[in-house]
């Protein structure tokens, strides 16, 4: 398994909806210690593990992206 720079941005993004989703819903409660934090950790390592296997793959790249550009001609110069 290689890490991409994708997981990472999945991993923070979940971690910060629930952080604050729950500062949000009621600012304070429950009390942000370290339970709550690793609790995000885990929850976002499986998010993230479970969009690199089932969600990711379903993207793939357009049909345009995969084929190298035609060369565009270029107009005579005196030493051709």
């Amino acid at each position: 398994m290689e890490i991409e720079p994708v997981d990472g941005a999945v991993f923070i993004y979940t971690f910060g909806v629930m952080f604050s989703a729950l500062w949000l819903s009621t600012p304070g409660t429950p009390p942000l210690n370290l339970f709550i934090f690793a609790l995000f950790g885990v929850v976002s390592l499986g998010w993230t593990a479970y969009f690199k296997w089932q969600i990711a793959p379903q993207f793939r790249p357009d049909e345009d992206e995969e084929e190298e550009e035609p060369e565009t001609p270029r107009p005579p110069t005196a030493e051709e």
